[in-house]
């Protein structure tokens, strides 16, 4: 059911609601609905993570464990989480660290050995292989001197718990033979 909202404001906010209409192409009517949706999301997402969310970068920045993590509803965004893990890892750098891929679905963790500037790479092609959706958090572990990614992995091709290294772009299980 839809009703009619009469509200008032200054000239100079109708102006610029009315340039950022005619501008976007829509109404000021669609406009306001869409800043409604958005206030909507931001308040929802402010109550589940009890912080104020960066609405532009789309995840909220707390600290766990004595490590930064950030949390979103999908933190994968168009390039399966790329981005997104480069921007994290660039901001808190880690010598020596490993990547966790955390699975939501069992709450078990693929550990990878491999470089830092590799991690992106393979938290996205697990993010792809797995059509992993919602990629939910990524933070760091000082316990474990790891970067850590939650994930939903829907197929199974990544073994959780497991242990796997990556070499020329490709990751191989290791054995616990192997770990000796």
């Amino acid at each position: 059911m839809r009703k009619k909202v009469l509200f008032t404001m200054s000239a100079a906010e109708d102006t610029e609601l009315t340039n950022w209409a005619n501008r976007d192409g829509i109404t000021k009517s669609t406009l306001l609905h869409d800043m409604i949706g958005r206030e909507r999301k931001r308040r929802m997402l402010e109550g589940r993570y009890g912080t104020e969310i960066d609405m532009v970068a789309g995840y909220t920045e707390t600290t766990l464990m004595g490590g930064k993590i950030w949390r979103g509803d999908d933190l994968a965004g168009s390039d399966a989480g790329f981005a997104r893990v480069k921007e994290f890892i660039e901001r808190y750098p880690h010598e020596g660290w490993t990547l966790s891929i955390y699975n939501a679905l069992d709450e078990s963790t693929a550990e990878i050995d491999c470089p830092a500037e590799e991690m992106p790479k393979i938290a996205s092609f697990v993010y792809n292989l797995e059509r992993a959706y919602p990629m939910t958090f990524i933070g760091e572990n000082p316990l474990t001197e790891s970067y850590v990614v939650g994930m939903a992995l829907t197929r199974g091709r990544i073994q959780t718990p497991g242990v796997y290294r990556a070499e020329n772009g490709k990751l191989r299980s290791v054995l616990p033979s192997d770990l000796m």
